[in-house]
């Protein structure tokens, strides 16, 4: 996987992704990933998340992001969701349910 690296999490660099497909993480400060999560229109889907309720548990916890764009973005999210699950024993900190797949 070639994820890009990480990247402040703030509307002016949401700006300059592409709406394209993509699977992506967020981590906090110390780039502990918080959530995974995946679409077929990441600038869309990023700043959809940036508009949140400030008590939700991406806007309270997101600090950072990182991508990969792909076609198989839905495929590649379970992949990293079911990784993580195996390492730490339990999903994201911000995942509330596991991707459909």
């Amino acid at each position: 996987m070639a994820f890009s690296q990480w990247w402040n999490f703030t509307a002016s660099l949401v700006g300059y992704d592409r709406d394209d497909g993509a699977v992506y993480e967020f981590a906090d400060s110390a780039e502990t990933i918080v959530y995974i999560g995946s679409t077929n229109e990441l600038k869309r889907r990023l700043t959809e998340h940036l508009g949140e309720s400030t008590t939700s548990c991406i806007k309270k916890n997101t600090a950072k992001y990182r991508y990969e764009y792909t076609t198989n973005y839905a495929k590649l999210e379970q992949q990293l969701y079911d990784e993580y699950v195996r390492t730490y024993k339990k999903p994201p900190a911000c995942n509330t349910m596991r991707p459909p797949g």
